[in-house]
């Protein structure tokens, strides 16, 4: 796994830049993945790193964030927009490559839309949960969208962090909906929409990981908390 950053490097940034009001947008990704393993105390063996930042969003967003971290002394290199080929009909990404105060380099990826995740007319799908400032998006559409990448990705290293981020998902997701119930979060399209993946394709949970993710999601709790 490349190790360059983490979620520390970013957050007082992206809590500002949610505070703005620039445009809607939500922490996805690994950081994000880690994000929701700290605030449910799932165990990551230490803090998640990455190779950069990913947020779906707008060009407003890319360049408040670019913005924010050069005022913290980062040197940005630029701003790349891009309309993604593959998968098609996904619109736009906004590449903002930067070298932090110390030195370090990484980019800030701005995607509008996900793939399997936002697929259709009506997207963006899923739904932002506000936590310690940051807006993430919700871990049964990070699951979805780490599960395209486990599958389309030809890099063994990626993949290999994709299998991680999708077993730490795994844990997540069910305390999540326990949570999401207990505070009236109504979760069922995603319920829904996730079954529906996990019956197209496989994952790398193992058996009982995946036999309690699914009857998770077919109830929308724990099975401890019954």
């Amino acid at each position: 796994m490349v190790k360059i950053v983490s979620l520390d490097d970013f957050s007082q940034v992206v809590a500002e830049t949610a505070k703005s009001a620039v445009g809607e947008f939500v922490l996805i990704g690994g950081l994000a993945v880690g994000a929701w393993a700290q605030y449910f105390n799932v165990p990551t063996g230490g803090p998640v790193f990455s190779k950069d930042i990913d947020l779906r969003g707008t060009r407003l967003v890319a360049q408040a964030m670019a913005q924010g971290m050069k005022l913290r002394g980062a040197k940005i290199k630029g701003l790349v927009a891009a309309r993604r080929k593959e998968p098609a009909g996904l619109g736009m990404n906004f590449v903002v490559p930067l070298d932090l105060a110390d030195g370090r380099s990484t980019v800030i990826e701005v995607l509008e839309a996900l793939p399997w995740v936002d697929d259709g007319p009506d997207r963006p799908y899923g739904f932002g949960v506000e936590v310690e400032g940051i807006p993430l998006l919700d871990p049964l559409s990070l699951f979805i969208g780490k599960l395209h990448a486990w599958h389309h990705r030809n890099d063994p290293e990626k993949t290999s962090n994709d299998r991680l981020h999708l077993e730490l998902l795994g844990e997540i997701i069910p305390q999540f909906l326990t949570e999401a119930e207990r505070r009236g979060v109504d979760t069922r399209e995603r319920r829904e929409v996730l079954l529906g993946f996990l019956d197209l394709h496989t994952t790398p949970l193992s058996p009982a990981a995946l036999a309690g993710l699914r009857e998770a999601l077919q109830t929308g709790e724990t099975p401890s908390s019954r």
